[in-house]
């Protein structure tokens, strides 16, 4: 019998049954619409566990996590989304591949409503969990006591409340998560100092120190990060712009090497809206030197393009040289 035997041994049967060895435990994580990102995290966001998204307006975070939730539902996983912002679109979700009529709901203006239906959720079962975003949440001091009624604008000033409020908030949901994958979307806010300024998601230190993964996107508004098509507009071809290039930073993890940064498309108009899948692989696939890059000329396997978005338009095109790639990828 080894020491740790031995010490399993002296437990309580209660307190045995609630242990495990190290080697025992699992994280089971879901893999994201862009597969750089993905392989960054180690095959995805953990679930059990809360993940934090926030950046930059316009950066597609909620995008982003409305196509996690339609990846989920296609494996059989049931989601849950928390709408504090009032800006849920059930037609831009479904055309991300969300099924919405299977999707939970919930709308929540409080700290409080969010942390009492995050943590009923996920007592029932639910596999993801979505709160967009934290930043629109009131804290409990914008109300009378015992009330929904809200007090006038200048009976609520209270230093820190929104992290006061955040930080009880989390614990509720950390205490309450046993499976879900907990996504939390934020907003940046500065934090002035008398040295510097920095930008820094809403909810104060715990809505950071209870995240295991930290991602910020971040899309410039300059012309530069725009990406442009000709879209036809009667007889007339016209210059378009139909998305934009992000940038993502896993800034800390605990499941994950941290401090991984990159980029990738998101289109909002034409045929492929949301993340790019097939070009974010495509360009993983380039850097891992499983498609080979000579001057402006591509190759994969036997099919040689020149410029990326023939490339892009080839693996599009042809499944089976996409789907030879992508096995590629997952298994080096």
């Amino acid at each position: 019998m080894s020491a740790t035997d031995e010490v399993l041994a002296q437990l309580s049967p209660a307190l045995r049954k609630s242990v495990n060895l190290g080697s025992d435990v699992e994280y089971f994580r879901q893999p994201l619409p862009s597969p750089t990102l993905t392989r960054a995290l180690n095959g995805g966001l953990p679930y059990g566990r809360q993940s934090l998204i926030w950046g930059a307006k316009s950066a597609a975070k909620s995008s982003l996590c409305l196509q996690i939730v339609a990846m989920a539902q296609a494996e059989g996983k049931t989601a849950a989304w928390i709408d504090a912002e009032q800006s849920f679109d059930y037609n831009w979700a479904e055309s991300l591949g969300v099924k919405t009529n299977e999707l939970i709901y919930s709308e929540a203006k409080t700290t409080n409503d969010m942390a009492n239906a995050g943590t009923s959720l996920m007592d029932a079962g639910i596999d993801v969990l979505v709160v967009d975003s934290i930043s629109a949440l009131l804290p409990a001091i914008y109300f009378e006591k015992d009330s929904t009624e809200l007090k006038n604008l200048e009976n609520t000033k209270q230093i820190g409340a929104d992290s006061k409020d955040m930080g009880g908030a989390v614990k509720m949901l950390n205490f309450a998560n046993k499976k879900t994958l907990l996504i939390l979307i934020s907003q940046q806010r500065n934090q002035i100092s008398a040295m510097y300024t920095q930008l820094q998601p809403t909810g104060g230190q715990a809505t950071k120190f209870y995240s295991s993964v930290i991602i910020k996107l971040f899309s410039s508004e300059s012309q530069k990060q725009a990406i442009e098509k000709k879209i036809q507009v009667g007889d007339k071809l016209i210059n378009e712009i139909i998305g934009r290039r992000i940038l993502w930073d896993v800034q800390f993890s605990k499941t994950s090497p941290p401090f991984q940064k990159g980029e990738y498309d998101f289109y909002f108009r034409g045929d492929n809206i949301g993340v790019d899948t097939v070009g974010d692989l495509a360009d993983l696939a380039v850097t891992m030197g499983i498609i080979e890059k000579g001057g402006s000329w591509y190759t994969a396997g036997e099919e040689r393009y020149q410029g990326r978005d023939r490339l892009i338009d080839g693996l599009r095109a042809d499944s089976e040289l996409f789907a030879k790639i992508q096995a590629g990828v997952i298994n080096v």
